[in-house]
């Protein structure tokens, strides 16, 4: 497992700044912030010799003594941390949708990292949004293309995840329709993204669905909750639909 570059912090720790009063952040406030977004594993987290910093907190502290942001004006170093630039502001710009996906979510540090390199690298070009295409409400739709495609990208999952007119909860089982009846229950389904969108590899359309498709779980809320709330990785998802279904057998 490669370590992370500060060059991955930097989108990251700009988002951060963005987010706090007059786009301050303290040096410890951004290494406790990013370590809450991005879940360091493997080498990143252990401790230093000698030292009580983490491999990945020193990276962080890194970025003043290099003078990481200030290089490119994206933020100026301040007595006790970092302050946003206009310029670091214009460079976030088209990647704060992505960003606010990537770190709402809880995938695995190699995806996370992975992810970062992608949005960074795609400079101004707002990444396809296939977050909004397979779950609702989470990005404003821009125009008409991507509300068509939005609908029926979403309309393919549905259908996807559907047998003999059923969709349940791939952990624990739970059908609305069945509960609620028809009119209630339609469409009430959620999704999990067991990997990054950015992962999802295709140079159509239809192929880009169909590797969607394998990063996606239908999930009821309860279950989604609980995923999120216990940080359940696309490498954990396996072993906690099991237990679910295996305490459903024991009920």
């Amino acid at each position: 497992m490669k370590r992370i570059t500060e060059s991955q912090l930097v989108l990251p720790a700009l988002y951060l700044m963005s987010k706090s009063v007059n786009g301050f952040v303290s040096t410890s406030d951004l290494i406790s912030g990013l370590t809450e977004v991005l879940h360091p594993t493997g080498v990143d987290a252990e401790i230093l010799s000698g030292r009580s910093d983490t491999y990945f907190s020193q990276k962080v502290r890194n970025l003043k003594s290099h003078d990481t942001f200030q290089r490119d004006n994206y933020a100026t170093n301040v007595p006790g941390g970092f302050c946003i630039t206009s310029v670091g502001k214009e460079y976030l710009g088209a990647h704060s949708e992505a960003l606010s996906y990537l770190f709402e979510e809880d995938f695995n540090y190699e995806d996370v990292k992975t992810a970062i390199e992608s949005i960074a690298s795609s400079g101004n070009r707002r990444v396809l949004p296939i977050e909004e295409i397979v779950s609702e409400g989470r990005v404003v739709t821009r125009n008409v293309q991507t509300r068509e495609r939005s609908s029926h990208l979403r309309k393919i999952a549905i259908e996807h995840f559907t047998r003999n007119n059923i969709i349940s909860c791939d952990c624990c089982g739970f059908n609305f329709p069945k509960y609620y009846g028809d009119v209630y229950g339609k469409d009430c389904i959620e999704i999990h993204h067991k990997r990054p969108i950015f992962q999802y590899q295709g140079d159509t359309f239809e192929q880009l669905v169909d590797s969607a498709l394998e990063n996606l779980l239908p999930v009821c809320p309860n279950c989604h909750r609980v995923i999120h709330k216990n940080h359940i990785g696309s490498d954990g998802i396996a072993a906690f639909i099991h237990d679910v279904q295996q305490r459903r057998i024991i009920l």
